[in-house]
């Protein structure tokens, strides 16, 4: 009698179909500006939130800038990762804000057809900076999922005698407020100092 039980329970099991909509995927801590780390190397200067991490320090191709690659800690595989960009320009080669989000967002989605088009507004990074917003849906998963709705934070300004500072994240909308948040502590404190020769 146990035994038939048993294999009822698990034949039901196999025929219940498993939804992965409904296994819930954090969004990414908030940034923990409290806790702020310096970082400074190759002539930048920057605090990060404590629990963000520089990943890579690379020279852009022209005109002697470089750009930060940085990374939002993750506890496991199942939060959603946040990863954001700084990039330094002489101030004669550097995009304007409006031109770096729509060349960024185009270059994002590639051509594909599988997105909405992006809506681009004025944005304030933690309330306060100003900064640009792009807004659209990757159509391949339901509304209801969080991979479905992008959200693309950029903001430009000067950082250094002749240098812009472009900085920007491609991410989604459930990490909205966490990169708003860590971009406004970025935007606040980098700066660029090149070695003189």
């Amino acid at each position: 009698m146990l035994r038939s039980s048993f294999c009822l329970l698990l034949a039901l099991a196999a025929a219940t179909p498993v939804h992965a909509e409904k296994i819930a995927t954090p969004a990414i801590a908030a940034p923990d500006v409290a806790h702020a780390k310096q970082y400074a190397q190759d002539g930048i200067s920057v605090s990060l939130p404590g629990n963000w991490t520089v990943t890579e320090n690379t020279a852009m191709d022209e005109g002697g800038g470089r750009a930060l690659g940085i990374e939002a800690d993750k506890p496991d595989f199942e939060t959603l990762g946040l990863e954001i960009t700084l990039q330094v320009y002489p101030d004669d080669i550097a995009p304007s804000l409006e031109g770096a989000a729509e060349f960024l967002v185009a270059r994002q989605i590639d051509g594909s057809k599988n997105y909405s088009e992006p809506k681009h507004s004025d944005y304030k990074l933690g309330g306060r900076h100003p900064a640009m917003v792009s807004r659209y849906t990757h159509t391949v998963f339901g509304a209801d999922s969080p991979y479905a709705q992008r959200v693309d934070l950029y903001a430009l300004k000067p950082c250094g005698d002749g240098w812009v500072c472009l900085i920007y994240a491609q991410t989604l909308a459930a990490n909205e407020s966490a990169a708003s948040a860590g971009m406004a502590k970025l935007y606040e404190t980098m700066k660029f100092a090149p070695a003189r020769e």
